[in-house]
C-alpha cells in the first residue's frame, strides 16, 4: 500500500512540473537542466548531502561533466566559489536557501534529498532572500506563493524569478508584473516588507 501511495505522489509531481521528479521513501530525485553560460537559481531539498559550496559544486561538476561557479547571497553581499582563489568563499549550505549557479557546459544536474516539514525559512524586512521552494509545494504560481508567505509573516513580499533571460516580478499585480509559474528545482528571490518566518506548505 505504501508503495502505491509513493508512486501516486511521484505521478502527481511529474504532472505538476516540467522536469523529471520522483518521490520515494528517501525523498526526491530530480533532474535539473543547466545551460552553458546561463545563470540558474537552484532550489535544493531541505535535507541534502551538501554542507559546503565545494561539495555542491563538485556534485554539479560531476553531473554535467564540466565546471560551474556557485554563488550565495548572505543578506549583505554575494559570495562566490569556483574551486578556490582570491576572494572566493567556500560558504556553508543552509537548508531552505537557494543558490545561483553559472555552468561552463550544458547538462542535467541530478540532485537527491528529502523534505524537512518543520523547517521555517526566516525573512528580514527589506533584505532579499533566495529561497528553495519544496518540489512538492502546493503553490503552483507566484501569486499563491506570495499569499502564503504574506500570511505567514503578516506583511507583504515581492517575488522575483529569473527565467534564463530576464527577471520576472510579482507583487500582487500591476504593469509589467508576471504571475510566473513555479518550477521544481528553481529558487525564488523574496523581498519582504516585514520580518518573520514561513513554513512552506506541501503535498
Amino acid at each position: 500500500m505504501r508503495t502505491k501511495v509513493i508512486l501516486a505522489i511521484a505521478a502527481v509531481l511529474m504532472l505538476i512540473v516540467g522536469i523529471a521528479a520522483i518521490g520515494s521513501n528517501m525523498g526526491f530525485k530530480i533532474s535539473i537542466p543547466l545551460t552553458n553560460g546561463t545563470n540558474a537559481f537552484l532550489s535544493i531539498p531541505f535535507y541534502n548531502s551538501y554542507t559546503t559550496a565545494a561539495e555542491l559544486r563538485n556534485d554539479i561538476n560531476a553531473s554535467i561533466g564540466s565546471t560551474a561557479q556557485v554563488y550565495n547571497y548572505n543578506g549583505t553581499i554575494w559570495q562566490r566559489w569556483a574551486g578556490g582563489g582570491v576572494g572566493q568563499v567556500n560558504f556553508a549550505i543552509a537548508p531552505g536557501a537557494g543558490y545561483q549557479v553559472l555552468p561552463a557546459a550544458s547538462g542535467n544536474w541530478i540532485v537527491v534529498g528529502s523534505h524537512n516539514p518543520s523547517l521555517a525559512v526566516s525573512f528580514t524586512n527589506g533584505t532579499n532572500a533566495y529561497v528553495s521552494v519544496p518540489y512538492h509545494t502546493t503553490c503552483t504560481n507566484a501569486a499563491l506563493l506570495r499569499n502564503e508567505i504574506n500570511a505567514a509573516i503578516a506583511s507583504t513580499v515581492q517575488l522575483y524569478n529569473y527565467n534564463g533571460t530576464i527577471w520576472q516580478r510579482w507583487a500582487g499585480g500591476g504593469v509589467g508584473q508576471v504571475n510566473f509559474n513555479l518550477t521544481a528545482g528553481s529558487a525564488v528571490q523574496v523581498l519582504p516588507a516585514g520580518s518573520g518566518s514561513w513554513t512552506p506548505s506541501h503535498y
